[in-house]
């Protein structure tokens, strides 16, 4: 292969990795044609006690957006301070913003991790088993669910997203009216 058609492909390689970066950053959230509930199963929360999620039982919230992440995940620190702006605009609509680790480090240095990089005021959970993760089936991180008031996840993003722009806080509402 002559090195005129190498540079073509690596050309044409380069550009189809930067168009597909603007792509995610564009994606809207859409609506899923089936809702999910969300599985009943125990992880930890931030003082390490087992924790279950009853939406429809014991929420007075809307809706939820659960974002599940790893220290170890580039992408998902990058969107954490993202995720606590888009908490601090979704609290007047009663919409809370969760992570839920996936991460297998202690929660201390998890919790460590968080607050060092943007995202302490959120309400944290940890998922070393990933029972949850599997059950949604979920397939890589950063992946970010929203759920109704209960208990179904009526979204789905996979990977990062500028959760704290006007269009996407506006596209939660509206999914979850």
């Amino acid at each position: 292969m002559n090195t005129s058609k190498i540079n073509k492909k690596i050309l044409l390689f380069l550009l189809l990795i930067l168009f597909s970066n603007n792509a995610v950053a564009s994606e809207s959230l859409k609506k899923l044609s089936v809702s999910i509930p969300f599985p009943n199963l125990a992880i930890l929360n931030s003082k390490e006690k087992l924790f279950i999620f009853d939406f429809e039982k014991n929420s007075t919230s809307e809706g939820y957006v659960i974002n599940f992440w790893a220290t170890w995940c580039v992408p998902c620190k990058k969107e954490l301070p993202d995720l606590s702006l888009l908490n601090l605009k979704l609290k007047k609509h009663n919409i809370e913003v969760l992570t839920i680790s996936i991460d297998k480090k202690n929660i201390k240095e998890q919790l460590s991790f968080l607050f060092n990089n943007g995202a302490s005021d959120l309400n944290h959970f940890f998922d070393k088993d990933m029972k949850i993760y599997k059950a949604l089936k979920l397939k890589g991180i950063p992946t970010t669910i929203i759920i109704n008031k209960k208990g179904s996840v009526v979204s789905k993003h996979e990977g990062i997203l500028k959760w704290g722009e006007a269009r996407v806080v506006k596209n939660i509402i509206n999914l979850l009216n």
